[in-house]
């Protein structure tokens, strides 16, 4: 149990909806093994009350922020500085008050890349990667596997303009032409599934077509891995048709734990305990 007095600080994760949140777990978790007089609280915050919620972290002098959907991009106007990746991909997940001075940055992309090495350690660099989906997840993840030295980057999106915006986007930084992008339902992405060996989804739902097509595909996926961003359900319909097909694959339980260290460590200065955390979540996913 914390104990709250007037020394207490505190940290917030900004979002809509928070309430399925397990970050507030994680952090005092971590904070009660550490001994350290923190408390970490979830706050729903409506899109056009963002700004007022950062003022409120300088006003109340919160020790720092996580930042999760809707709100990524939308807090970065009222912060006094960002990391470049940040700045780059458009997207802060984490946000640090220093004296008042609030500092952006985003836990997306290492957090995914550490769970990556991880769960697939066998995983080279070098192997072709597909990306679903070109939000901030994506945005982020993509920025750090192509910083990382990947060979091949496709971005496959409902949106081709977005994907196109993304990938033009990585080249650009980059200094490559190792990124390119597809619709969802262009007609030759069946026939690109073989070409991949780290498959990357991170859109919010099940997409029947996607699922469908992976079926009529017919490509085995014996050498090949899926990660599905999503922690809940474990094994989301896409996992369970890439098992089907041959393929290994993984929620994104160990990025959501790697995500909370790296910020923990960014807004706190300590070092995590990382099996607390890690035995903490996993017991809190078991019961549930």
């Amino acid at each position: 149990m914390l104990s709250i007095n007037a020394q207490t600080k505190m940290c917030l994760l900004l979002g809509n909806p928070v309430e399925h949140s397990l970050s507030p777990l994680l952090h005092n978790t971590a904070y009660k093994a550490l001994g350290m007089n923190y408390v970490y609280l979830a706050s729903r915050v409506e899109k056009d009350r963002v700004g007022e919620a950062v003022a409120g972290i300088r006003a109340l002098s919160v020790a720092g922020a996580n930042v999760t959907s809707p709100h990524k991009e939308a807090v970065i106007p009222y912060l006094d500085s960002v990391s470049e990746e940040a700045e780059v991909i458009r997207s802060v997940n984490t946000i640090v008050n220093r004296e008042g001075h609030l500092y952006g940055a985003t836990t997306d992309g290492a957090g995914f890349y550490h769970a990556l090495k991880q769960s697939a350690p066998d995983y080279n660099i070098s192997q072709p990667i597909l990306i679903f989906g070109a939000g901030g997840a994506a945005r982020a993840i993509t920025y750090t596997m192509a910083g990382s030295g990947a060979r091949e980057i496709l971005i496959v999106n409902r949106s081709v303009a977005k994907a196109n915006e993304l990938a033009a986007l990585i080249n650009k930084k980059t200094g490559k032409n190792n990124c390119s992008a597809l619709s969802l339902d262009d007609p030759e992405l069946p026939g690109e599934l073989k070409n991949f060996r780290l498959f990357i989804y991170t859109l919010p739902t099940d997409l029947d077509y996607l699922i469908a097509m992976l079926c009529k595909s017919g490509v085995a996926f014996n050498k090949s891995i899926c990660f599905d961003l999503r922690y809940s359900p474990a094994m989301s319909a896409v996992l369970q048709q890439f098992k089907q097909m041959g393929g290994r694959t993984y929620n994104g339980l160990d990025m959501l734990l790697w995500q909370a260290i790296i910020a923990f460590e960014e807004i706190t200065g300590n070092k995590a305990p990382i099996t607390e955390m890690q035995k903490a979540v996993k017991s809190k996913i078991s019961q549930t």
